[in-house]
């Protein structure tokens, strides 16, 4: 009986021991992950409506959201637990909309948990939406 018990310990203990072992590795050679799906970044002397709807690789909708970064300001979103604790590439599809549609703006993009999706707006440029994404 008691050599059952130390085998089902065994058993219990070395799994869980692989799983934990293998995220500290992760986390060591990657660093930590970076909390942000997006940060929106107003550049503009004035504020802004920016809507942001992000799609996954199959279409569906997993956020859609309105916000009014004043100037100056920056606004972020955190990441979802499915990003944030995985280490795969997850393929979104930002649709970016600024002013209740005055400037429209759709970019794929892949992400992971090391990167972070940065929404620019320059109301008086050529290209008021600017996205680009940062890896750490």
């Amino acid at each position: 009986m008691r050599n059952l018990k130390k085998i089902l310990i065994l058993v219990a203990v070395v799994p869980l021991s692989a799983i934990v072992g293998y995220y500290a590795l992760i986390y060591l050679l990657g660093g930590p992950v970076m909390p942000y799906f997006f940060e929106i970044v107003n550049h503009d002397a004035g504020s802004h409506e920016v809507t942001v709807e992000i799609l996954d690789a199959n279409n569906r909708p997993i956020l859609k959201e309105t916000y009014t970064p004043g100037p100056d300001e920056k606004v972020s979103e955190k990441k979802p637990f499915s990003l944030r604790n995985s280490i795969e590439v997850k393929k979104y599809t930002f649709r970016i909309t600024l002013d209740n549609g005055t400037v429209e703006k759709e970019v794929p993009v892949s992400l992971h948990h090391w990167s972070t999706v940065f929404i620019h707006v320059y109301q008086e440029s050529e290209s008021p939406i600017m996205i680009d994404m940062i890896t750490v």
